[in-house]
């Protein structure tokens, strides 16, 4: 089944770095639900342990109703940066996010599973074709996210996509 899934979100920065309490991430909650998607994947910038926290109350206080990835957002090569998405079964799917240097390489990256093709924050319709070619020749998976600074731009982009495609593309940890 296909899920309604923001892949790269900054909630930890958009609640102005507040722990994750059972308040806050029912505002959190809310919002995903509010936007009619499924979940979303909290990617901080080189913090994996706020989606973990955050996945961890949602589980605990709030049934599991909606889907959290936990994930993070660090850097790769010439600037760019890619996202880690820590699934279970000790997986993990990593894609390339805003990319701005396209050269029609992923060298420089690691291995990685998918790259992003639209991004609300950031507007790159120039390189399309080219990030499109690159899907093809890696056989990436085409990705559209929020990259959300605030609560309100979550699911600004969202990919319908199901988690048994992430998970056949991901790598053992």
């Amino acid at each position: 089944m296909k899920l309604k899934l923001d892949l790269h979100t900054h909630c930890l920065e958009a609640t102005n770095y507040a722990e994750a309490t059972v308040e806050l991430v029912g505002q959190i909650v809310d919002v995903i639900k509010e936007r009619g998607l499924d979940g979303i994947a909290i990617t901080e910038h080189w913090n994996k342990d706020y989606g973990f926290k955050v996945k961890q109350v949602v589980e605990n206080h709030f049934n599991s109703e909606v889907i959290i990835i936990p994930g993070r957002e660090i850097d790769a090569t010439m600037g760019e940066q890619v996202v880690e998405l820590y699934l279970p079964n000790n997986a993990m799917f990593r894609f390339w996010v805003h990319p701005y240097h396209v050269t029609g390489s992923i060298d420089g990256f690691g291995e990685i599973q998918g790259i992003e093709i639209d991004n609300a924050l950031h507007n790159w319709e120039i390189k399309k074709e080219e990030i499109r070619r690159i899907a093809e020749k890696y056989d990436l998976l085409l990705l559209s996210n929020s990259d959300a600074h605030y609560l309100e731009d979550v699911g600004r982009c969202y990919n319908e996509i199901e988690l048994e495609t992430l998970y056949s593309h991901a790598i053992p940890l």
